[in-house]
């Protein structure tokens, strides 16, 4: 469905530039690789502080406010360096139906988690009581880890299975 736009992106000028530079897939794919480590070491903290993993130490909004504004950035990053070796290698990513599927799950992943965050702001002393907090938060700290290992898996797998539909 997609392979005519991958192959346009392909045959472009940009793509054939980018291709040239030799250090750009290693270091756009080791770059991706260390923005994702922030944005899921950072969901894994406030999932597990949800989750009611680890007693005293701060609280799942404290925890949100300092690492949500980090995810944030990791998610440009990964966006800014995904882009960029999509351009290099557009067939590889387009045609593989785990590639939207992992565009999919990031999408949604962001905005759960934006929904939670706010959440956590908004009502800060609900969400850090055990004894209060929605049951709502653990649903949202299994799926939310369950998403980003997925994402992680997906990722992988790109390299793996692209050639089967190319």
């Amino acid at each position: 469905m997609f392979r005519a736009t991958a192959e346009q992106i392909a045959a472009s000028g940009l793509s054939h530039r980018l291709q040239e530079v030799p250090w750009l897939v290693p270091a756009s794919q080791s770059t991706h690789i260390v923005a994702l480590s922030v944005l899921f070491a950072s969901a894994m903290l406030i999932n597990l502080r949800l989750l009611g993993v680890g007693i005293g130490g701060r609280t799942a909004s404290q925890l949100a406010q300092t690492l949500v504004p980090w995810m944030w950035r990791a998610l440009i990053v990964l966006l800014f360096t995904g882009a960029l070796q999509t351009l290099i290698e557009p067939v590889r990513q387009f045609v593989t139906p785990i590639f939207w599927g992992k565009m999919v799950l990031v999408v949604l992943l962001a905005l759960l988690t934006r929904w939670v965050a706010r959440a956590l702001r908004d009502n800060a002393a609900q969400w850090d009581d055990a004894a209060t907090r929605p049951a709502v938060a653990r649903v949202f700290a299994l799926v939310s880890t369950l998403g980003w290992v997925t994402v992680i898996a997906f990722g992988r797998f790109i390299g793996y299975v692209w050639s089967y539909y190319a």
